[in-house]
């Protein structure tokens, strides 16, 4: 008798997850991004930022909770939460980072070393760790070290600091820790983030405009400081009596106040306060009103200085949603956000068309851009705003507790479910439904965007007519001699894409064939032309009968083969005739399918010779019995010739 055997488990490598984690996938200051979303989980009252160029990372320090080694929540503490994957002590829907994959974006760097202390604790922990990406695994000491006297640490970590970097020392010394971070908090230091162009990124100089901080406005437009529920009325304009009821939705914090280590002056950092909230415009003062005028009035909307707010909220599924319409024309956009970068002009390198347009959400984060909500049949009335031109005039920002993929940047299936649900959707609508009602601005920029889109299409319509009409002198054309009512009259040749037109000749030249001629045979007389289905169905020439029995099936293509790029999308076996302008005769026994499990074999017959072949032996993929009928596959280009004389043109080109 064998031994029993040992169960076999699969492996996880901790490392290969890591460093699939730890990649910046979207933006270079994507971890900045992670780190503020924690802070606001902790429940921190301050955030400080302070980017090391020299060194290629960045210290960042927040008041919160603290990263705890003993208490632990949902099986887990803190503090191995922080190094571990797919545990975490946050709850869905209670915050926005409860997946646990955001914190691992600090280890595609050279070294992080964490200081952390929680409420109740005699003195700081410290951990410190090179090459973490390579290093941290399941085996990994993640241990952390007390100590009394931390701002020795940073000392440590930076015995030669260049002249920027001390500054930064300076200011976190002896007295932050003692005065600043003597209760709990978490300092995290980065060094050697695996960022190409480190500066360009991190550097936050503002000073003077002579360049702009795309850290800084990275923080104001893309991350949880940057609260889109944040509404700021006094001065953006929003309807006040909106701004109670964003407030009471789930994680809402205009409380938080974050700094980053900034030049305000000539040769002077400092710390620089960044204000909560999405940078909405704000609203015209009284001496911008004065100039401002409305879509309607706007000689072009590309012009457009006006502006309007619009917000609200709704339940769904027990989920409070926010969503608010800004509405400022494009010149206005272009003038008041100078930050942002625009064809020839990267400016903070954050793009000004990057900001513009219909966004989600979740938790107050700006996720992804979402304009093929127009798309959904319930909004066909507001269809012109996913249009990329339109979207300069405005930005609508739907905000929820959406479930995001592990990259964070872009939604799960079930929230993309949600967005296409019908009943959400109406939600949608009745919004921008009472937006068009109570706002004037919104109501015109509607009504002047369809007008122009009319005009546009109009335009457009006519610019093709009026090529056509131009190009007919330069298209292949032919006489017929033989036929008395066509020897003097041109006809010009079909072009891809014109099936109708060699319908229409098909049509045409049947009913002048007569039975004595050559190749009569292949001409039917089409009694209708449809819509849907074969294109006719037909009878031969001699048949005047109205019985369904006489009746067979034709089909119009511009050219036709056996290639898989040209698959017949009607049933072989409904089919009598193809008939295609022109056409490459192919080979002899030549495979040949259509879109419903048929196939047969192209036969090259002596009467169709130069002109066609015929489609044999049709059966079906499930070997039934085969179809006692061929098709006939004929040029009509090359049966036009063998049927009659005629003489044909090409003009020179």
């Amino acid at each position: 008798m064998s031994e029993p055997r040992k169960p076999l488990h699969p492996v996880i490598s901790y490392n290969h997850i890591l460093s699939e984690l730890s990649v910046n996938r979207e933006d270079p200051c994507e971890v900045i991004r992670e780190l503020i979303s924690n802070s606001y989980d902790a429940k921190a009252s301050q955030i400080q930022i302070y980017p090391l160029l020299q060194e290629k990372g960045f210290i960042f320090f927040d008041d919160g909770t603290g990263l705890s080694e003993t208490k632990e929540t949902n099986g887990i503490t803190p503090y191995r939460a922080f190094f571990s994957i797919g545990r975490t002590t946050k709850v869905p829907g209670d915050s926005i980072g409860y997946k646990c994959q955001g914190s691992k974006l600090c280890f595609a760097s050279k070294k992080i070393t964490i200081i952390t202390r929680c409420s109740g604790e005699t003195s700081w922990r410290y951990i410190s760790i090179d090459n973490p990406q390579k290093n941290i695994n399941e085996e990994f000491d993640i241990s952390s070290h007390f100590d009394e006297q931390p701002w020795d640490v940073l000392t440590e970590l930076f015995p030669r600091p260049q002249t920027k970097t001390k500054n930064i020392l300076n200011q976190l010394n002896q007295y932050f820790f003692t005065n600043h971070f003597n209760h709990q908090g978490t300092m995290i230091i980065i060094e050697g983030l695996d960022v190409q162009d480190f500066s360009d990124f991190y550097s936050s100089d503002d000073y003077g405009r002579k360049q702009w901080s795309y850290l800084k406005h990275y923080i104001r437009f893309n991350t949880r400081h940057g609260d889109m529920r944040i509404l700021r009325p006094d001065d953006t304009g929003f309807p006040k009596r909106r701004e109670v009821s964003f407030r009471e939705t789930i994680g809402y914090n205009d409380r938080c106040k974050l700094f980053l280590w900034s030049k305000t002056k000539k040769d002077k950092y400092t710390l620089e306060n960044i204000k909560p909230g999405y940078p909405y415009l704000p609203q015209p003062d009284a001496t911008e009103a004065k100039k401002i005028k409305s879509p309607a009035q706007v000689s072009s909307l590309d012009h457009g200085n006006f502006s309007a707010r619009y917000c609200s909220t709704f339940s769904y599924e027990e989920t409070i949603y926010c969503i608010v319409l800004a509405i400022d024309g494009k010149t206005r956009t272009r003038n008041q956000y100078q930050e942002l970068g625009r064809q020839g002009d990267s400016r903070s390198g954050i793009k000004l068309s990057s900001q513009r347009g219909t966004f989600i959400s979740s938790e107050g984060v700006k996720i992804c851009s979402y304009n093929k909500i127009f798309e959904h049949e319930s909004l066909k009335e507001y269809s012109i705003f996913a249009d990329t031109k339109v979207q300069y005039n405005y930005i609508l920002i739907i905000n929820g507790s959406f479930d995001m993929v592990t990259n964070r940047n872009s939604l799960t299936d079930d929230s993309r479910r949600i967005l296409k649900n019908d009943s959400f959707l109406k939600h949608i609508k009745k919004f921008l439904d009472e937006a068009k009602r109570q706002v004037p601005v919104f109501r015109e920029l509607i009504e002047r965007l369809n007008k122009e889109n009319q005009e546009a299409k109009l335009e457009a319509y006519t610019e093709r007519l009026d090529k056509l009409k131009k190009d007919i002198k330069n298209r292949t054309r032919f006489k017929v001699n033989n036929i008395e009512q066509l020897k003097d009259k041109w006809i010009v040749r079909p072009e891809r894409g014109e099936e109708h037109w060699v319908g229409a000749l098909y049509t045409m030249f049947s009913h002048l064939v007569t039975v004595d001629l050559p190749y009569a045979e292949l001409w039917v007389r089409p009694r209708t032309f449809c819509g849907v289905g074969l294109d006719s169905i037909a009878v031969p020439l001699e048949e005047n009968s109205l019985k369904d029995t006489v009746h067979q099936g034709l089909e119009y293509k511009y050219t036709f083969s056996p290639s898989p790029t040209d698959e017949y999308n009607h049933p072989f076996i409904e089919t009598n005739f193809i008939v295609c302008w022109d056409m490459d005769i192919p080979e002899e026994g030549e495979q040949i399918k259509d879109a419903y499990d048929y196939f047969g074999y192209v036969s090259l017959t002596e009467k169709l010779n130069d002109i066609g072949y015929e489609i044999v032996d049709i059966q079906r993929q499930t070997g039934e019995d085969p179809h006692p009928r061929n098709i006939k596959v004929i040029s009509l280009k090359k049966l036009l010739d063998k049927t009659f004389d005629c003489t044909w043109i090409t003009p020179p080109k």
